[in-house]
């Protein structure tokens, strides 16, 4: 086959696959988002049993399964007492967006500018209704997916003890079996480190944004501390919602503009010196993506599968690179993909073979 047969072959196929994720995105991510739970925790349960002997495996599992399940129930119990502060501060805020409106109506000829005429011009009775119903029917689905993840993630661990004969089932030749368990870790490693190098670098501006953000009493400042853990997830996007919601939300609590601006100086330096100092040495060449193609993997993925999508398009794109990269014929995609044009060698190889002989 030549090779402009080859590479309209793959167009199409990248077409058709791009499709079919976009069609089955409903019945995928709930188990796209399984496997990376299952990951998280098993790498934690892992974790804690290597901390001592006498601690198995079972016990540090079921440690890490409360643990999740703690985290899921405390983000639940923070947003539904952050929604009753926010009902009970409506009028409050609605006089201070008053004012807001009232000075920019001035800045641009407009003295009759109110919150309650913008209101009017723009039908928001209709449109709060519409967006309620909305949002109930979300946190519906995302009820309904928990479930569905919980019991996907219960039949992974299930499952996992059988991994091992399926992978000898699979590859009966020793020398592709071998392959196919590096190309199988190389997939793991880069995704555990990914997640466990993002949740530590998360909680660490996470807590940093939290001090700051009570020092100055920003109102509901751990809701906005889990939004600034959460969000942290997301490449690039996410650092700048982190900083920009917060002090959106201070604009309309503050009436001077000195806490603003140290809340703006405090968020943003907290996301630019460990964005660019500590992340960089956690996280290695792991993740060996360029930043062209984290940017385009985040649009690519955020379209097809939404926030489901944007929040695991690192880890997914990886993956895609690291399979493409064991066929001759997708490799130079793996290659352009990734950041140094070595998409299918470990990070840890990478190092010993780069490292200085010591004298």
């Amino acid at each position: 086959m030549d090779n402009t047969s080859r590479a309209c072959l793959l167009f199409l196929s990248f077409v058709v696959a791009t499709w079919c994720l976009y069609v089955t995105r409903d019945l995928i991510t709930p188990f796209a988002l399984a496997i990376f739970i299952w990951l998280i925790i098993d790498a934690f349960a892992r974790w804690l049993d290597r901390l001592s002997p006498k601690f198995p495996y079972w016990a540090a599992l079921i440690v890490a399964v409360l643990s999740v399940v703690a985290g899921i129930v405390g983000i639940i119990v923070i947003i539904a007492d952050t929604a009753a502060g926010v009902i009970d501060q409506a009028p409050r805020y609605e006089k201070r967006l008053d004012e807001i409106f009232h000075w920019v109506g001035g800045l641009i000829g407009q003295d009759d500018l109110s919150i309650s005429s913008v209101i009017e011009r723009v039908n928001l009775p209709q449109k709060i209704q519409a967006g309620l119903a909305g949002f109930f029917s979300a946190i519906q689905g995302v009820l309904s997916n928990l479930m569905i993840i919980a019991i996907y993630v219960a039949f992974l661990f299930a499952a996992q003890s059988t991994f091992p004969k399926k992978m000898d089932d699979l590859f009966p030749e020793l020398t592709k079996r071998s392959q196919a368990g590096k190309v199988f870790m190389r997939i793991r490693h880069s995704i555990e480190k990914y997640l466990g190098v993002q949740t530590i670098i998360s909680l660490m501006q996470t807590v940093i944004s939290y001090i700051i953000m009570a020092a100055l009493g920003l109102e509901n400042a751990l809701f906005w501390a889990l939004v600034i853990f959460v969000l942290n997830y997301i490449p690039i996007v996410g650092g700048l919602a982190a900083v920009v919601l917060p002090v959106m939300f201070g604009l309309v609590q503050f009436e001077s503009l000195t806490p603003i601006i140290i809340l703006t100086a405090g968020l943003f330096g907290a996301q630019f010196i460990i964005g660019n100092t500590i992340q960089p040495k956690m996280m290695g060449d792991s993740m060996n993506l360029s930043a062209l193609v984290v940017v385009l993997s985040l649009t690519l993925w955020g379209a097809l599968w939404g926030g489901v999508g944007a929040f695991l398009s690192a880890p997914l794109t990886v993956i895609i690179m690291i399979i493409l990269a064991q066929f001759p014929t997708t490799r130079w995609i793996a290659v352009l993909l990734s950041a140094d044009g070595q998409p299918d060698v470990d990070p840890n190889e990478k190092a010993s073979k780069n490292a200085t002989p010591s004298l």
